[in-house]
């Protein structure tokens, strides 16, 4: 640095709010430059005065009025707003919402239906085994090809007797 530092740098040399690279190159200048050296402890003593002078000039209030404010805070009454925003403080306000919700989720179980209508297994195996024993040609059937042919031809027998032909209707007069 080729000029003098100015009494706002100083200040913030003083109270280390330079950025690192300022810092150093303002520490750099004050060690070589005189004058800015005594700037320096001048800033540095004038600040030290102003502490030791509040320090000795530090005044606590008397004691009449420590009493009387204490008096008026003891006699103030809460506002009834101030007693429910007392209740929605986080020491209040979370076991409360947390039992609200196990109170929710527990009263939820004795008031909706005992869960879905259950099938029994033995539903399952039975139309297992009738799936099995209708399907063709099946390692698992006991039928053999002959039994189901006979049993396709009876089906058709059944039907071609149960249905009967549908008169032809068109050339009808209404």
């Amino acid at each position: 640095m080729t000029q003098h530092l100015t009494t706002e740098i100083l200040l913030d040399y003083i109270h280390g709010e330079l950025s690192p690279a300022q810092d150093a190159a303002t520490y750099a200048h004050i060690e070589q430059c005189a004058g800015c050296r005594s700037d320096y402890q001048a800033e540095v003593s004038l600040g030290e005065m102003l502490r030791e002078h509040a320090a000795r000039e530090e005044r606590e209030l008397p004691s009449l009025v420590k009493a009387e404010i204490w008096r008026r805070v003891r006699a103030d009454k809460p506002q009834t707003s101030n007693r429910f925003t007392a209740w929605m403080r986080p020491a209040v306000a979370i076991p409360v919402a947390a039992a609200l919700a196990l109170a929710a989720y527990f009263g939820s179980i004795y008031v909706a239906p005992h869960g879905a209508p259950s099938i029994e297994a033995s539903y399952y195996l039975q139309d297992h085994a009738a799936m099995n024993t209708t399907i063709p040609f099946n390692d698992h059937t006991s039928a053999n090809p002959a039994a189901l042919e006979a049993a396709a031809l009876a089906d058709i027998r059944r039907v071609a007797v149960d249905v009967q032909p549908a008169a032809y209707t068109a050339n009808a007069a209404p």
